[in-house]
């Protein structure tokens, strides 16, 4: 009985301390994934009503970002987890790099697959007046080398005032395999700047965000421009509609708006997913994907 008091308490008080200190919820969810090794548990937990009651999204400023990096496991990630972000930066005249880390080969097309994709990224540089960047990790052999893990280090090295990169637990493997390479690289870089990350399939809890509701048409002709990936699959229909559920993190209104949602951590806790990387059984994180399996045992230090 008194057990159940002091857990009463206990939860009462972590409600009360998140809803009210900036940095609580930030914290406290940290803690409990550190602790926990369970990636489908968390992957559900993260949908909970009690953190949306909790956690209070605040807007980003990024007017005064002049240098920016946004690394994508694939051509077209980039543009849907953040695609009116990039267009408001570009609109104020950043410096925005575009980092792809595989070369987006399928299997289906192996011969072309690269040099479609690459063309379609093309397209989308321009459009946000963008440079582009390629590790070319190979899409399908996912062999992560030396090479490919001091380059990357190189990147992060130069002159950002900001880095976005994908939700180290999105659903896809190949995008969790991508997430951990970046935090081995961080581990190894001099970048201590803001980290933002976004997501693609599985949504985040996020702290801050965008209203790009001004952009979203401009947005969704940049997922437009990978015609490649919408003979699968309708991203830019998909895309448009969590954009519009994330904007339940406004104050309530009739008039339709549309925002991007991020969690921005410190560098040094990014090492706090790596270790869930650690800690989980690897079949579970990667939904049993035999090639990031192997290549994830195999990424050299």
């Amino acid at each position: 009985m008194l057990r159940r008091i002091l857990n009463k308490l206990e939860s009462i008080y972590q409600y009360r301390y998140l809803s009210r200190n900036a940095d609580g919820a930030y914290k406290f969810l940290l803690k409990k994934i550190h602790k926990s090794t369970d990636i489908d548990f968390l992957e559900k937990v993260w949908q909970l009503d009690y953190f949306r009651e909790v956690l209070e999204p605040r807007a980003t400023d990024l007017s005064n970002y002049r240098n920016v990096l946004v690394l994508a496991p694939h051509q077209d990630d980039e543009v849907i987890g953040c695609g009116g972000s990039l267009l408001q930066l570009a609109s104020k005249g950043c410096n925005i790099t575009l980092g792809f880390l595989t070369d987006g080969e399928e299997l289906s097309n192996p011969v072309k697959s690269i040099s479609i994709r690459a063309s379609e990224a093309s397209k989308v540089a321009e459009m946000l007046s963008a440079h582009i960047w390629n590790l070319r990790i190979s899409n399908t052999g996912l062999e992560i080398k030396k090479n490919h893990l001091d380059d990357l280090v190189e990147l992060l090295n130069r002159n950002w005032d900001a880095i976005f990169s994908v939700w180290p637990l999105d659903q896809p493997p190949k995008h969790r395999l991508c997430a951990y390479l970046l935090g081995k690289a961080l581990r190894k870089s001099e970048y201590n700047g803001d980290l933002f990350m976004y997501a693609v399939h599985t949504d985040l809890l996020p702290n801050k965000f965008v209203d790009i509701t001004d952009q979203i048409q401009e947005k969704q002709k940049l997922i437009r421009c990978y015609e490649s990936q919408l003979k699968a699959q309708c991203y830019d229909h998909l895309s448009k509609g969590m954009d519009a559920w994330r904007a339940r993190f406004l104050p309530v209104s009739p008039t339709p708006r549309y925002i991007e949602t991020f969690m921005q951590i410190p560098v040094e806790a990014y090492q706090d997913f790596m270790n869930i990387y650690k800690r989980t059984d690897t079949g579970s994180l990667f939904k049993e994907d035999a090639e990031c399996i192997k290549s994830f045992r195999n990424i050299p230090d």
